[in-house]
């Protein structure tokens, strides 16, 4: 697994995971992923667009799907060659993240995801990718 550094953040220089994640994995801007989550967080009466239910609406919209690759393995033990993967992650304690991994490389703010745990992995369909 191979560490790239991409950081984005809206207008006022705020940033989050799951849109950070989305803009690279479907090549969007920020505030256009925002909305569409808060789209899709308000069509599901859900409180946040973090909530679970609604990034996995908003996968699903964009052909994502989430696969078997097993739980519980580090993100720098992964084998993700030959697509686009968001992984939703955790520190086995209370820390939560989502990052996207393209063709095994980890695109996030910093290379310390690598020792985040799997819950899910999700991957694009190469048919509908951009």
């Amino acid at each position: 697994m191979e560490f790239s550094e991409f950081y984005i953040s809206n207008n006022e220089g705020k940033s989050n995971c799951v849109i950070r994640t989305f803009c690279k994995m479907y090549s969007e801007e920020y505030n256009n992923v925002y909305n569409g989550l808060c789209s899709v967080a308000k069509q599901l009466g859900c409180d946040s667009f973090n909530d679970i239910q609604v990034f996995e609406t908003y996968m699903r919209e964009h052909e994502t799907i989430s696969i078997d690759y097993g739980k519980d393995t580090k993100i720098k033990d992964l084998n993700l060659n030959n697509g686009s993967y968001a992984v939703f992650c955790w520190d086995k304690k209370d820390f939560y993240h989502m990052v996207s991994i393209i063709d095994n490389v980890l695109y996030d703010k910093d290379d310390r995801s690598l020792e985040l745990y799997t819950i899910t992995i999700y991957k694009q369909n190469i048919l509908t990718k951009k």
